[in-house]
């Protein structure tokens, strides 16, 4: 029976073999069942293997897939590496890396030891230190300074870099949230005082050049003392006097340059222009109520003005004409700046004005310029946080007949003139005089008005009264008439008794009052002594060279 079975057994392997035999010259294996064996590299721990395949039949393995090339099991082994050890040196962990003590590993395995020599076999966890917190410091607020960012007060990780606006390093924000803007960039012009001595700024006012002989047909009331050879003997001569004196920084305009209805070929505009780039001295014009009545049009008007070397104007797409900012700089910083503004109030404004659509014939500022000023000082607030804001604009709002109530001024009628400068509760900041009535026109609730003041506005710089001339601090804000600088239109002036008037003309034995009123600053920004300059120096006030 035994002898069956190993019978059996032989002819059962020699069928399996004979299954897998190659056969004739070169043979065939399409009887091999091969399968696949893929390259393992060797590491420090286990061998290695190339690739073969072996056969599920006959156990034979080969170095090609067809089973052609036969080879043994010791040809197909790739031998143990040995460690290639290298120290590890003790990091710190931060709140982005994780951290580790000293050790060594193994470039082959990346085994981890405790010894150079790879005896000492040790896990990740006992070596690798967890990420720490942000490690934040306190950095100071850095102010912006001429063209060059600055940041706010804020925490900065020492690891990382990341930003906190708290010191608990919870709040992080990215570095656009902590970056003040240059300051240069914030305002539309910029004019730079040297350091070495404070600022001036001359306001000027309702020139409002009139030439008799550009009037319209029809026109009443036309003076011949307004032909255009009288120019300089009613408004250059005062102004290059004015000008001469006081050697300003710069000089703001508050509207009526000219006078639109006289000037529907744009020629006393022209004229004006020349006339103060001659100074080489930084002007900085608005429009009043009377410019927009030229049939030449606010546009070619704005033109003029923006294409002049030393005017500092800007034309935007806002209601009005003329929105922008002016900045007085010292030593690389904005200390105050000037908002000029369009009040609009052009009853009479030319067809040609109001083609371009912004023109607004309602006096007051419409909403768009007032988000666009709100933004703008915000902004500049808080990369300036220090710096100071004044207004300029043309027709004065409702708040000016309050400001000037301690005076005895009312709205309507003014029977007599009021001196400021004589009266017995005169303010030591207060000055000027107020000779004709006043009809606030806007801003009757004070709502803009107040506005105004929760955005740190300190001064309002006006004109349109011609024969109101004065300036007074109320709820901490200056309220500034600017000084009639022309004898065209009504003007005021002074009797030979004292008494003040406004006329069209200069009445006989009086003295015209005509200046400009003067805004010194100092270093920080402040305006100090503000006083008017008068041509002439009638009051004997002027101060000395």
């Amino acid at each position: 029976m035994r002898k069956i079975l190993l019978v059996i057994m032989a002819l059962s392997l020699a069928s399996a073999l004979a299954s897998c035999t190659v056969s004739g010259g070169g043979g065939s294996n399409s009887e091999h069942k091969l399968t696949h064996v893929a390259f393992s590299d060797a590491t420090c721990d286990k061998e290695g293997n190339i690739e073969h395949w072996t056969c599920s039949h006959c156990d034979k393995i080969f170095s090609d897939e067809k089973g052609e090339s036969e080879i043994s099991l010791e040809d197909t082994v790739i031998a143990k590496k040995t460690h290639s050890i290298y120290l590890v040196e003790e990091k710190g962990a931060t709140c982005t890396e994780e951290g580790n003590l000293e050790h060594y590993a193994c470039e082959n395995c990346e085994s981890l030891f405790t010894d150079s020599e790879g005896k000492n076999k040790i896990a990740r966890e006992e070596i690798f230190i967890e990420t720490q917190p942000h490690l934040v410091v306190h950095r100071d607020a850095v102010l912006a300074r001429g063209e060059v960012q600055g940041k706010v007060e804020h925490w900065q990780c020492e690891y990382c870099d990341a930003y906190f606006i708290d010191e608990n390093g919870e709040k992080e924000v990215e570095e656009s949230k902590i970056v003040t803007e240059a300051p240069y960039s914030l305002v539309d012009f910029y004019v730079e005082v040297p350091a070495n001595r404070n600022p001036v700024i001359l306001q000027l006012t309702d020139t409002q050049i009139i030439y008799g002989e550009n009037a319209r047909p029809g026109r009443q009331g036309v003076s011949p003392a307004w032909n255009i050879e009288h120019k300089n003997i009613r408004c250059y001569d005062y102004l290059t006097e004015i000008i001469n004196a006081v050697k300003p920084d710069l000089i703001i305009l508050t509207g009526d340059i000219v006078y639109g209805e006289f000037d529907d070929t744009g020629v006393a505009l022209r004229d004006f222009v020349d006339f103060m780039e001659t100074f080489d001295i930084p002007w900085a014009p608005i429009f009043g109520n009377h410019e927009n009545e030229s049939k030449m049009g606010a546009d070619w008007q704005c033109a003029q003005f923006e294409s002049a070397e030393n005017c500092l104007f800007m034309q935007r797409e806002l209601t009005g004409n003329g929105n922008y900012s002016v900045g007085i700089a010292q030593d690389g910083y904005i200390t105050r700046t000037f908002y000029m503004l369009d009040s609009n109030g052009c009853s009479a404004a030319s067809q040609e004005t109001l083609q371009n659509g912004h023109t607004q014939t309602k006096a007051g500022f419409a909403i768009d310029q007032i988000r666009w000023y709100s933004r703008s000082i915000e902004a500049l607030k808080k990369s300036a946080p220090d710096v100071k804001i004044s207004f300029a604009y043309h027709i004065p709002q409702a708040t000016f007949v309050t400001a000037y109530e301690k005076y005895g001024f009312t709205a309507g009628t003014l029977t007599t003139a009021i001196n400021i400068d004589t009266h017995p509760n005169k303010a030591d900041s207060d000055f000027g005089q107020l000779i004709r009535s006043f009809y606030p026109e806007w801003d009757t609730n004070n709502k803009i008005f107040n506005d105004m003041v929760e955005l740190g506005v300190d001064s309002i710089f006006v004109g349109h009264e011609h024969c109101l001339s004065a300036s007074v601090v109320y709820q901490g804000v200056r309220f500034q008439f600017g000084q009639k600088s022309s004898e065209y239109d009504r003007f005021p002036m002074m009797r030979s008794n004292g008494s003040l008037i406004g006329e069209y003309n200069l009445q006989n034995g009086a003295t015209p009052l005509i200046g400009g009123s003067v805004i010194p600053l100092d270093e920080n920004g402040e305006i100090v002594n503000p006083y008017i300059y008068y041509c002439g120096d009638v009051f004997g006030t002027n101060p000395k060279a």
